[in-house]
């Protein structure tokens, strides 16, 4: 049994404290390390700290006994055996321990200025694609794989791929070939980690993965595997959406007779009630950006970052009873947003959603997403003309919404915004929609062109979106 001087720390971890005082010091297996930050922690489950121990930097994990931390132990070390079989690369395994303060532990090396997969630099470059594609064929040959895989589970260190969070390994049959429907499947898993972009330069790499398992590259299997790809891409998609509107790590959430809420939980502190209680007259505090009939657009300052709030106004009472069953245009713009953000269309960052409510019927409500310093388009491109860039940008927004099959309802050129640095942006999300029907996308999609270049007066600049477009 290790001798442990951070009871303190630990203590709290079990007990479900979400902040913990650290440095703290901690022995296991009889090497002392001095614990410097909190990489990540599940209260009561897994705490993973960084530490310092004979000069050497360690990752440590911790998994609580008394949470199935047991099992997680065994799968780590086991996951960590069979990757180091299959010939992958995975940080080196420094000590274990299955008695630390009510904890199991291991210790890792720390693989010093690693970069994860989820970072654009390391994730757009074929030759870090290629990389990657190849380590998943090694897995796959010798039977193994990651449940749990995304891109910060991948790590690009000193121009190698390493695996880690290794207790998500599984094993089909050890040292015997994954079948191909169970491989075809993680490996559309991992692709369907990147934006939809990405996923388009991928797919032309993937003859790599082909050729290291010896296997026929042609219009079928693509086929194949875009059909693979779309299933478990749609079946993500729906996973983080629903995130949006429950307790989790992303969402602070609640739903009682009088309100329902989210916020992006990292935004505000545990309890909104105090701002939800008092949103309207922090709105008169701030500078007021719209004041319209259906819209109020404010912009304040709120948990030290500048936000804009928009109160979606009820004009009348029939205004009232033709919307009080239908979900709000607040609800309706969070959950647009952070689709847009899933699939990498730009947007104003979604903060959170109040509607005010009796029971089933809803009444007045608000949409807060951060400030972005922006003018729009329209007023823009009255200056002067477009540059590629953002011509390219432009095209990229039309293309994941058709990709998407994504309308946008009312797509004038003032709810496209441009930044200092060039960057244009989409907003005003509220009437935007998903289609299942192809056909009813298709019309609602040459709506939206149609309503983007109608506003342009500049013959030179309304030719080059219709080219652009059409």
């Amino acid at each position: 049994m290790s001798q442990n001087y951070s009871s303190s720390v630990v203590n709290d971890f079990l007990h479900g404290s979400k902040s913990l005082n650290l440095p703290c010091e901690l022995t296991i297996e009889q090497t002392h390390f001095s614990c410097t930050k909190i990489l990540r922690l599940l209260p009561r489950k897994r705490l993973v700290l960084q530490a310092e121990a004979e000069q050497q930097q360690a990752v440590l994990k911790l998994f609580a006994k008394a949470n199935k931390g047991e099992r997680e132990y065994n799968r780590e070390l086991r996951g960590h055996q069979l990757a180091l079989a299959s010939g992958v690369n995975v940080p080196q395994l420094l000590t274990s321990d299955d008695n630390v303060d009510h904890c199991f532990a291991i210790a890792y090396q720390l693989l010093d200025d690693a970069e994860s997969f989820s970072a654009e630099g390391v994730r757009n470059k074929p030759e870090n694609i290629n990389k990657l594609l190849k380590m998943m064929a090694k897995m796959h040959e010798y039977g193994i794989f990651q449940d749990d895989i995304h891109l910060d589970n991948l790590m690009l260190h000193r121009s190698d791929v390493y695996l880690i969070d290794l207790g998500s390994v599984k094993c089909e049959h050890e040292n015997k070939p994954l079948s191909k429907q169970t491989s075809l499947h993680n490996l559309a898993r991992l692709v369907a980690q990147f934006f939809p972009l990405e996923q388009a330069e991928i797919l032309k790499l993937l003859p790599t993965y082909y050729q290291q398992r010896q296997w026929s590259w042609n219009d079928d299997d693509h086929y194949q595997f875009v059909k693979t790809l779309k299933s478990v891409w749609t079946k993500r998609k729906l996973d983080y959406l629903s995130k949006c509107f429950r307790n989790c790590t992303m969402t602070t959430y609640s739903h009682t007779f009088s309100r329902e809420y989210a916020f992006r939980a990292n935004f505000l502190p545990d309890n909104p009630t105090e701002l939800i209680e008092n949103i309207e007259q922090l709105m008169t505090t701030g500078k007021m950006l719209k004041a319209g009939n259906s819209a109020t657009v404010v912009l304040v300052e709120m948990a030290g970052k500048q936000v804009v709030i928009k109160r979606y106004n009820i004009k009348s009472m029939w205004h009232l009873l033709r919307r009080t069953l239908r979900m709000s245009r607040a609800a309706m713009s969070w959950r647009n947003a952070n689709l847009l953000e899933f699939i990498n269309l730009p947007t104003l960052k979604p903060l959170g959603f109040i509607e005010q409510r009796m029971g089933w019927f809803r009444h007045t409500a608000y949409f807060i997403s951060e400030y972005h310093e922006s003018v729009e388009l329209l007023d823009e491109y009255q200056r002067r003309q477009p540059t590629n860039d953002e011509l390219e940008q432009i095209n990229n927004i039309f293309m994941l919404m058709q990709n998407s099959q994504i309308s946008h309802g009312d797509l004038k050129a003032q709810n496209l915004l441009i930044d200092d640095q060039g960057k244009v942006i989409l907003i005003d999300l509220d009437a935007m929609q998903e289609h299942r029907s192809e056909r009813q996308f298709y019309k609602a999609f040459n709506n939206d062109k149609k309503r983007f270049l109608r506003n342009w007066q500049d013959l030179k600049v309304k030719e080059i979106f219709t080219s652009l477009l059409f």
